[in-house]
């Protein structure tokens, strides 16, 4: 119990630290350094290269194009180059109309078109080899954002000093923006000014930066944030980067609250794979440039796993103890959680300042998180797309949510029920000759263009080999396979605790239909009609509205009646209210079927 409190009390120091103690040290240092003037009077000419890469952005496309060709500099000095990503709606003619319009200014713009779409780090690395050549500067560019007209010439200036490599600005968010993420961008534009004044901004956003094209490289085909990954590698030899405050992004494209959730989701999963790219930045060598990419990108990376295990540590020690400390810190984050999901489950749109601001923040980590277990699995090996045209099961909050849900009981399920688990796994080994776990290929989740197959894990409650005569079949109440141990452990379901870890890793759900052996689907599927529909969109579950209803499947008739349970369950889940109440139904009747024997 000392080691758990003390790796708490350190967790807790450093997520401290870095949403306070980073910030205080911003302040006290950027206020200590003091710039120097540079002077700018005889800056030279330099040469722009504007890039942007497009996809589907007939909404945005012209209004940027005539944007840039308004900007207050040389127009023989600069060039825009716009990368047509296999687009499928009408972005390519609304590019060429405003390119005709450009022409008539002398403005030159050019359209690289590819029916293909190959994806933003492509199509990025396609203009960086076409521009690097041609041009002093390259200034990324979002097509959604508006820039100040004299970005040119502030960029320009700023680049007089030769140890600058990166230039941004100050990213302004559309009066239409959430306040949630109003506030996430304040605070963030302070945090880049005072890192700035150190001349080491971490990070920058999207929508525009500039990059001394000599430092531009070229991308991983699978990078996720391609704006930070550009701007830090072009920091690796020690040069610096800045904000010019005078330089205005404005931001037209805002995130719906679910389209912000997926796009957090995608930000944990980028923040992840910064961390495996840039390791060489935590080099001393670069000073401050390192010092701020461990404390904020870092931190930041690693943060939701740390408020995963920090959650699961102050419910071990909170139910586990009679500190007083832990028990208010549960109550307090059940408090937190359960105002959020009330207000969202009930239409509430009454603000609470302090909570929405924490909740917001808890549950980005949390989206975060996921993004993190995507990504390990493989999820982001595919072309990019916008966040709100993603498929509606990608952006659904319930399934998000019920994930971090998963993980977070799954965790704590671990640690708590491990005397359980290690106790069930020494009296199998000793009653009875054979492994502990038994390994079953199951069917997971299925989508329109796959279905998930998994080794569900469970304590063996069977003699060893028991199909090797029959074959596969279903089990039966007195099943004479069945160990004394083993008809225990199914009537308890102690055998099912092994499948924490299958939910851990992403293949199960804690609560969802029951996975069914791939061996039995072809019959199943034949003799009930739309059976493989009930996992589409949804993981397989240790329990399930079915499994609390109908117990064990012997036979095809009781999978037809277990199919209408899972086709209940899966209907919940359209509305945040009637789902909240069907996964605490589920949740009290486990523990009735586990505290009564009532298992099979």
């Amino acid at each position: 119990m000392t080691f758990v409190i003390s790796l708490l009390i350190a967790l807790i120091i450093l997520v401290i630290y870095h949403h306070v103690g980073y910030v205080l040290l911003l302040n006290l240092f950027s206020k200590n350094n003091g710039s120097t003037e540079v002077n700018t009077e005889n800056s030279p000419p330099l040469k722009f290269g504007i890039l942007m890469c497009a996809y589907n952005e007939e909404a945005f496309i012209k209004d940027k194009l005539y944007n840039l060709g308004a900007l207050l500099y040389d127009s023989d000095m600069y060039a825009i180059h716009v990368y047509l990503d296999g687009c499928t709606d009408d972005t390519y003619n609304e590019a060429i109309v405003a390119q005709s319009q450009l022409a008539k200014q002398n403005v030159v713009c050019h359209l690289h078109f590819n029916s293909e779409n190959k994806g933003k780090s492509f199509g990025i690395n396609e203009l960086v080899k076409i521009a690097k050549p041609n041009y002093d500067v390259l200034l990324f560019t979002d097509v959604s954002a508006l820039l100040s007209i004299d970005v040119l010439d502030k960029v320009r200036l700023g680049f007089h000093d030769e140890k600058v490599n990166v230039i941004t600005g100050v990213y302004t968010l559309d009066e239409n923006a959430s306040d949630a993420q109003k506030h996430y961008w304040q605070y963030q534009n302070k945090v880049k000014n005072m890192e700035s004044s150190l001349g080491a901004v971490i990070g920058v956003p999207g929508a525009m930066f500039a990059i001394r094209s000599g430092y531009a490289q070229l991308l991983d085909a699978n990078t996720i944030n391609d704006d930070f990954i550009l701007s830090m590698k072009a920091l690796n030899d020690g040069g610096k980067a800045l904000v010019d405050e005078d330089i205005i992004i404005l931001e037209r494209e805002c995130d719906e609250e679910t389209h912000d959730y997926s796009r957090r989701v995608r930000l944990g999963a980028g923040n992840w794979q910064q961390i495996k790219m840039l390791f060489g930045l935590l080099n001393p060598k670069l000073g401050w440039v390192s010092f701020n990419y461990f404390s904020h990108k870092v931190l930041r990376g690693v943060m939701p796993i740390l408020l995963a295990l920090i959650y699961v540590m102050i419910f071990s020690i909170a139910l586990t103890s009679n500190l007083v400390l832990p028990i208010v810190c549960m109550w307090t984050i059940i408090t937190l959680h359960a105002v959020y999901f009330s207000k969202r489950g009930l239409g509430i749109k009454t603000k609470i300042p302090v909570i929405d601001k924490v909740t917001y923040i808890l549950n980005a980590y949390f989206l975060s998180l996921w993004g993190i277990f995507k990504f390990e699995r493989g999820d982001y090996k595919q072309q990019w797309q916008r966040v709100n045209e993603q498929a509606p099961q990608q952006v659904q909050p319930i399934k998000v949510l019920k994930r971090c849900i998963d993980i977070v009981g799954a965790s704590i399920g671990l640690i708590l029920l491990s005397p359980i688990m290690l106790i069930t796994a020494l009296t199998i080994k000793i009653t009875s000759k054979g492994p502990v776990l038994f390994s079953q290929l199951r069917v997971g989740e299925s989508e329109d263009n796959y279905v998930a197959l998994f080794n569900v894990l469970k304590f063996r409650s069977m003699v060893v080999d028991a199909e090797v005569k029959s074959g596969a079949v279903w089990a039966s109440k007195n099943d004479p396979r069945i160990t004394p141990v083993g008809r225990f452990i199914r009537k308890t379901r102690i055998d099912e605790l092994p499948q924490l870890w299958n939910v851990l890793v992403g293949d199960m759900s804690l609560i969802g239909p029951r996975p069914e052996r791939p061996v039995f689907y072809g019959k199943l599927e034949r003799d009930i009609p739309y059976f493989c529909y009930r996992t589409y969109g949804i993981k397989p579950g240790i329990s399930g509205l079915a499994q609390v209803m109908n117990g064990y499947d012997e036979t095809i008739e009781d999978a037809r009646n277990k199919i209408a349970w899972d086709y209940a369950y899966l209907l919940s889940t359209s509305s945040a209210r009637s789902w909240c109440y069907m996964e605490l139904t589920i949740f009290v009747k486990t523990l009735m079927v586990v505290f009564t024997g009532k298992g099979q």
